[in-house]
């Protein structure tokens, strides 16, 4: 039966071999040599690795036909799935070349199947003997020997060689090289984003001497709009926004690190360093403050505030944005396939997302930013410039030079504390006290303050009254807080609370009191009593996790017990000035945080509350009593007293010469603390310096970075089941793709042991990707036309030994961008002309093999730039807040423009707000920026055409180049038409060209002479600056010309 069936599939692929067969004369044209990765993987990868390919979730058959030692195995009627050189014997060709539907491969239930010629190709390479490889992108970098060429003359550059070597196999010939106006725009464009000036144009094409492109390539390569213009693409990468996206969307403080990364494009920092310090400049030994800063690249993906968002589910979504865009910007692979599940289509597991995901997984963040108060996510880098940073290490040696002084005066006062033994009072005197409830009487929804009548408790009726400790308790409901008007102490200020409490039950998380406005909406600003899984905590908060004090009991309060607890804090800023005491005993703490840099006031919410907080659980089903509060820290004696109400009074009343050593120190504590005037003043000037380290500190600005937490408080990392932010699987540690090269031996397993995996010379993919991008910069296409994909799915290069010289050419220079730019833009390839030649539209329409220039439209950017620059409206100065242009001011959420020279500076620095980006540049192809995108969409679209007919910003500049001309040119209208048709394309007009713009031109004065009020509606924006004495008229009838100029197809692209 098996010999049967296997002789009728036989004749089933006879026939069907028979049916593929071209008719004579017109034979499919398949390569002599099959080459496995750019012709059979690529096939493999679309039609069949969706189930037998990498992902172990959606394989069949236990079949994977990724890998080599799987697909020549035999199937389960004994044929191998393929036989070398055996078309016959390979179950692959049978099964795809079947017209048995129940043989057929792949189903026809799945939509998907090879056409005639895959499977002849198919047939070519199993008869040519099966050869398997690598996949392309995978394999390591190899050095590549130039090729030959007939046509040698042409060639001007290595890179030349691979270009004409293809062409000269496919017999085409390059296009001969473009009009040296065409170059200097586009290297103008291309290296700057700005066009050429006249001068630099004329100088140009004036210049005769062998060096003059060279001189000229160098000349715009030293511009410091260069490093404006490479900083575009980067932000795109960054997915670089001013706000911080999603539904509220709220301004973000992070233009510094775009000014950086101008800055360092500008002095042509080596591109291994350029990434490193973005990745882990926090890491490198004593980091700078611009190594620190360079790591906000991590930080600027979406973030998110609105009310009832559950903060772990989107700190784990920050971790996964910074892994997609480490491995869309710097590998070029589609990682989120495989947070799920293991990746269908590449080698790159399920574990190993998570093992990539745990570099990026270690800092101090939290999931929501505060909504209430302006803090910055932590954790943050203080802008700090020199003096700032003098001024502070000043204070704070001011501030350790008097708390040493405070303990050499208190050990001087012995004498005194003697003397006061000698006249001990009767009764105890316990100083600070400004809240007092015994909550024994609810009266008008208030509490008495027995310290301060005037300052009352209040809270509603669902809080009720139950026997306490002392007479009456309040029993809490959890969503009703005890609100008091008092008790808004500030991080230099001592502060003492304490209370009899009870908890009916361990609780996981439950406010016990608080002084903030929120939980999360407020970052927890303030300080807190909480119980977390059982234990005290007590903390002081500018914002959660990151700049903030906490310590924690060891041990867990007793249940349905009461149990006094005392919180002290001594205004230091430090988890050692920070107890809690149990029943009148300090209790044994573990320290969370400690890192307090900045206040804990503001945001609202300025009073103490108990048993509830908003978005928070609160104390449910609680018992408080006794609540009192201090304005100082208490001493250990003090504290004891409030619990027993008698430890003070048994000591003084004690006689001096009974007392222990232990209780004589507990004395002098209290002495010090309450009565000794010497202390007191020591205790003020140290207060005031902390004051003033405070104000000098809370006004300066911070931006969020990458700080990696102690080991002994690195948080662990797992594989999430389904991508579940709440599903553990199995623990993960730091590591990278096994299909990729080997992590260092000697390196750290956190960021910047990834960034030197990354950039080491060996890794596959790194230079590649880079080499890939900088090419698409100037051609519009990579020799990877899928920049973001380098994997199965992706398209393999067009000229694979090209991509692998530049990367080579890219490490062996020092990661030199400058030098490979140079390079390309020297090369003969990139000299030729876009004109088209009808051979190359037929033979090879999409340019894959580059044998002419494509004529790019320029980018949102360049466009608007463009029209500010010729019209002298363009602001230069680098760096600097986010400018609001016109545009900005009719977004989807419409932000105030600026005044005056916000509205003209370079679109680089345009405000960018995720839920309602600048329209002009979106309807022009921007990016949103909301993830990493490497290559921008290109559409043509009538919006577009009515944008750039229509926009304020080029209206205006229309205007101002039109006043320009005017000046320059007096009536000669036919010199002001030529002047601007040059400005805005770098060439000059043909004789048809300018008979048109004249005729246009005659026909705008004729209808502004009839119209004068419509010359005034079309110079609108620009008429504050029109000079006094030039008629509207003729403005506005130039200006109409230079506006049909802005839109012509010659202005919107660089030729």
């Amino acid at each position: 039966m098996l010999v049967r069936r296997y002789l009728a599939r036989i004749l089933s692929i006879t026939l069907i071999a028979s049916a593929c067969s071209p008719p004579s004369g017109a034979a499919v044209a398949l390569p002599d040599k099959v080459d496995f990765n750019s012709e059979i993987r690529p096939i493999l990868s679309d039609r069949c690795y969706k189930c037998h390919g990498p992902d172990n979730n959606t394989r069949k058959a236990k079949l994977r036909l990724d890998l080599e030692e799987s697909a020549k195995t035999s199937s389960k009627n004994g044929l191998p799935i393929v036989q070398p050189g055996n078309t016959g014997r390979s179950e692959l060709y049978l099964r795809v070349a079947s017209t048995d539907p129940d043989e057929k491969m792949p189903p026809p239930e799945s939509n998907v199947s090879l056409d005639p010629e895959e499977i002849q190709l198919l047939k070519r390479w199993i008869d040519q003997g099966a050869t398997w490889g690598k996949h392309w992108s995978f394999e390591s970098i190899q050095d590549v020997p130039v090729p030959g060429v007939k046509q040698d003359s042409w060639t001007l550059n290595a890179i030349d060689h691979f270009i004409l070597n293809r062409l000269e196999r496919e017999n085409l010939k390059p296009s001969p090289p473009a009009d040296k106006e065409a170059l200097i725009r586009r290297i103008a464009f291309d290296l700057t984003g700005l066009p050429p000036t006249l001068e630099e144009i004329d100088s140009f094409v004036d210049d005769t001497d062998s060096g003059a492109y060279e001189r000229m390539i160098e000349a715009f390569l030293s511009k410091p709009a260069y490093g404006e213009e490479m900083a575009v693409d980067w932000l795109d990468l960054a997915r670089y926004s001013d706000t911080f996206g999603y539904q509220v969307d709220r301004d973000r403080f992070v233009w510094p690190w775009r000014d950086w990364v101008i800055r360092a494009f500008n002095s042509n920092m080596p591109y291994d360093q350029f990434v490193t310090w973005q990745l882990a400049g926090d890491l490198l030994p004593n980091p700078t403050d611009e190594q620190i800063l360079a790591t906000t690249f991590n930080r600027l993906h979406p973030q998110k505030v609105e009310g009832g968002s559950t903060p772990e589910e989107f700190r784990v979504e920050y971790v996964a944005d910074r892994t997609h865009t480490f491995g869309t910007a710097f590998l070029g692979l589609t990682l989120q396939c495989s947070r799920c599940h293991d990746h269908k289509y590449d080698p790159l597991t399920q574990k190993e997302y998570y093992q990539l995901f745990a570099f990026f997984n270690n800092i101090d963040e939290a999931g929501l930013y505060s909504y209430f108060t302006p803090a910055v996510p932590t954790p943050t880098l203080l802008m700090t410039d020199d003096t700032a940073k003098t001024k502070l290490a000043q204070i704070e040696s001011r501030i350790q030079e008097a708390a040493q002084a405070l303990t050499k005066i208190d050990a001087q006062r012995k004498n005194a504390f003697e003397k006061w033994l000698t006249k001990l009072p009767a009764d105890p005197f316990i100083p600070g006290l400004v809240g007092d409830f015994s909550f024994d009487e609810l009266k008008d929804g208030k509490f008495v303050n027995r310290a301060d009548p005037d300052s009352p408790a209040a809270t509603n009726d669902q809080n009720v009254l139950e026997p306490g400790y002392h007479g009456n308790a309040v029993r809490l409901t959890g969503d009703d807080a005890v609100r008091m008007n008092f008790g808004n102490f500030r991080r230099f200020d001592p502060f003492t609370v304490a209370l009899w409490m009870k908890t009916p039950d361990i609780k996981d998380r439950s406010v016990v009191y608080h002084r903030s406005q929120a939980w999360t909406d407020a970052g927890s600003r303030g300080y807190e009593l909480l119980i977390e899984d059982g234990c005290l905590s007590a903390a002081l908060i500018h914002f959660w996790p990151g700049n903030a004090l906490r310590v924690r009991t060891l041990e867990p309060i007793p249940t349905n017990t009461w149990t006094h607890v005392t919180v002290t804090y001594d205004g230091s800023s430090e988890a050692a000035g920070l107890a809690i005491h149990v029943n009148g005993q300090p209790a044994s703490v573990a320290v969370v945080r400690d890192h307090l840099t900045k206040n804990i006031t503001g945001g609202g919410g300025d009073f103490i509350s108990i048993g509830e907080r908003m978005r928070d659980r609160g104390f449910k089903d609680g018992l408080v009593d006794d609540f009192q509060v201090f304005s100082t820290a208490l001493s250990p004696i003090e504290i004891a007293h409030l619990h027993d109400g008698h430890a003070l009074q048994d000591l003084l009343a004690r006689p001096t010469n009974d007392l222990t050593a232990d209780e004589r120190r507990s004395l002098f504590d209290y002495y010090l603390s309450a009565v000794d005037p010497v202390h007191a003043a020591g205790i003020r000037t140290l207060r005031d310096l902390r004051i003033e380290r405070s104000r000098a500190i809370d006004d300066i600005q911070e931006i969020m970075v990458m700080r990696d937490l102690p080991e002994e408080q690195a948080r662990p990392s797992f594989v999430l089941v389904r991508g579940a932010y709440d599903v553990h699987g199995e623990p993960v540690t730091a590591n990278t793709q096994a299909a990729l090269s080997p992590f260092p031996g000697n390196a750290p397993r956190n960021r910047l042991g990834l960034a030197q995996w990354l950039t080491d010379p060996r890794h596959p993919l790194f230079a590649r990707v880079t080499a890939n991008r900088i090419w698409q910069k100037f051609f519009g296409d990579g020799l990877v036309r899928t920049p973001e994909d380098f994997g199965s799915q992706g398209e393999p290069p067009t000229h694979p030994e090209l991509l692998d010289w530049l990367a080579n050419r890219l490490i062996h220079s020092g990661w030199d961008l400058k030098d490979l730019m140079r390079t390309i833009v020297q090369s003969a390839t990139y000299r030729q002309s876009s004109e088209h030649r009808p051979e190359l539209i037929e033979r090879d329409p999409k340019n894959r093999l580059l044998a002419r220039i494509r004529r790019n439209r320029l980018s949102s950017e360049m466009i608007r730039d463009n029209a500010l620059a010729v019209s002298d409206l363009l602001a230069r100065n680098i760096g600097g807040p986010p400018a609001k242009p016109y545009e900005v001011g009719v977004s989807f959420k419409p932000v105030t423009p600026d005044t005056g020279i916000g509205l003209y500076r370079r679109s680089v620095y345009t405000y960018w707000k995720r839920t309602g980006p600048a329209p002009v540049m979106m309807a022009l192809d921007a990016s949103k920026r909301d993830v990493c995108v490497i290559r921008r969409e290109q559409t043509s679209t009538p919006l577009q055409a009515l944008v750039l007919l229509n926009d304020p910003q080029t209206v205006e500049a229309a205007c101002l180049l039109s006043q320009k001309q005017i000046l320059r040119h007096g009536t000669d209208s036919e010199a002001a038409i030529e002047e601007m048709f040059r400005l805005l394309t770098s060439r000059k007009p043909t004789h048809a060209e300018m008979e048109i713009l004249a005729r246009l031109h005659r026909e705008q004065s004729a209808y502004f002479e009839k119209n004068p009020e419509a010359a005034s509606r079309f110079l609108g924006n620009a008429t504050a600056r029109i000079e006094p004495g030039l008629e509207p008229n003729r403005l506005a009838a130039l200006g109409t010309v230079g506006l049909a100029l802005m839109n012509f197809d010659d202005c919107l692209r660089k030729r």
